[in-house]
């Protein structure tokens, strides 16, 4: 794998998807299956499609399910789901829009521009609440959609010290025009010939008052800055706590890992052993379960990082250890392995251990989760 192949492919798994598409422009059809994982993680099908019949012989093998599963998806109708969706928002009932959306948009990436022009006609109209609803709509649909990032480049604001350093310069430029036109009127006052005295205290009284104003503008800046070097130190003064809280936090994750080796290796050799003839033991349920327990710990640390092989074995391990007993991390194990089994592509598998979880616990508060997967199958 190159350097390019797994920044894109982090990109698609923190669904960066038109920075990974922004990235691939750059190489134009020089990484054609790179862009077909991106449109498949986009449920681009049409692309998808297009992509892969495209792609040279050496590849197609490889990317052959992504081929068949996007077909079957472009048979989908999704045209109902789309119409209730969008009069859920005209109703301003957000909640029930997303719901609607996010179950269908990763087939249906049209509705990404769809929102995205609803939110740009909003900021055109200036309506705030419109604005806020399509913004967290677009947010978590594409976050890194091209309709954000502008409005974050057009909403910057003018900072104190800019609005301060102009009031400056203008002030300064005043007092320049003005001690401009009072030099003729002091020449005109000695010389002789002239028939009458021009009165300028007048014009002196307003230049005095505006170096007044910018000496006073002066002394606000100087107590502005004397503040947030204060406010700067005390950030730096709380944030050594919170540095350290965190050295420690790391500390302690390091010794919980340790730990957990610990305990698999233990385990490891106890499975090893060859069984004695004449002594069948049989462990104590305390002691089974804080195996599985620890088991279970370390396999949700391993899905964590992505690393769903090493995941799914210690799931498969703690499975058997918990047997038939009921414990409180029984539905946890059993749905984070059928999700590891998702998430490495293994379709078949991950349907059957999904069916087999809702069979084994219909209220688990994750059976619902379980149903949405299934339905993504």
């Amino acid at each position: 794998m190159n350097i390019l192949e797994k920044i894109v492919r982090d990109l698609i798994s923190e669904k960066r998807i038109t920075e990974a598409r922004n990235l691939l422009s750059l190489f134009s059809e020089e990484f054609p299956h790179l862009e077909l994982e991106v449109e498949y993680a986009a449920r681009n099908w049409k692309a998808v499609k297009r992509l892969y019949e495209n792609l040279p012989d050496e590849l197609k093998e490889k990317y052959r399910e992504y081929y068949e599963y996007a077909t079957n998806q472009l048979n989908i109708d999704y045209s109902k789901e789309t119409e209730e969706a969008l009069k859920e928002i005209e109703r301003k009932n957000f909640q029930g829009a997303a719901s609607i959306l996010e179950s269908i948009v990763k087939d249906y990436p049209e509705l990404v521009e769809v929102i995205a022009l609803r939110y740009k006609l909003a900021l055109q109209r200036n309506e705030k609440r419109a604005i806020e609803k399509y913004r967290k709509l677009l947010l978590s649909l594409d976050r890194t959609h091209p309709a954000l990032i502008e409005t974050r480049v057009s909403s910057r604001k003018i900072g104190v010290f800019e609005v301060f350093t102009l009031s400056l310069l203008v002030a300064l430029l005043v007092t320049t025009i003005l001690a401009f036109y009072t030099l003729p009127s002091r020449i005109e006052v000695n010389v002789p010939s002239s028939e009458s005295t021009v009165n300028i205290k007048p014009i002196e009284q307003r230049i005095e008052d505006v170096l007044s104003n910018i000496f006073a503008i002066t002394e606000n800046l100087g107590r502005i800055n004397d503040s947030l070097d204060k406010n700067f130190t005390d950030l730096q003064e709380n944030m050594s706590p919170i540095s350290e809280n965190i050295e420690s936090l790391k500390e302690a994750l390091t010794n919980l890992e340790s730990r957990l080796s610990k305990i698999e290796s233990a385990i490891a050799k106890t499975s090893n052993k060859e069984p004695s003839v004449s002594v069948v033991y049989v462990p104590e349920r305390e002691d089974r379960i804080e195996r599985a327990k620890s088991l279970w710990f370390l396999g949700y640390m391993f899905y964590l990082r992505r690393d769903y092989d090493e995941a799914i074995n210690r799931f498969e391990i703690a499975i058997k250890e918990i047997g038939e007993d009921n414990v409180y991390f029984k539905d946890d194990v059993y749905y984070y392995r059928a999700l590891c089994y998702y998430y490495k592509g293994d379709t078949s598998t991950a349907r059957s251990l999904f069916e087999e979880f809702i069979k084994f616990f219909p209220d688990s508060e994750y059976a619902d989760d379980a149903e949405y997967f299934l339905k993504r199958l």
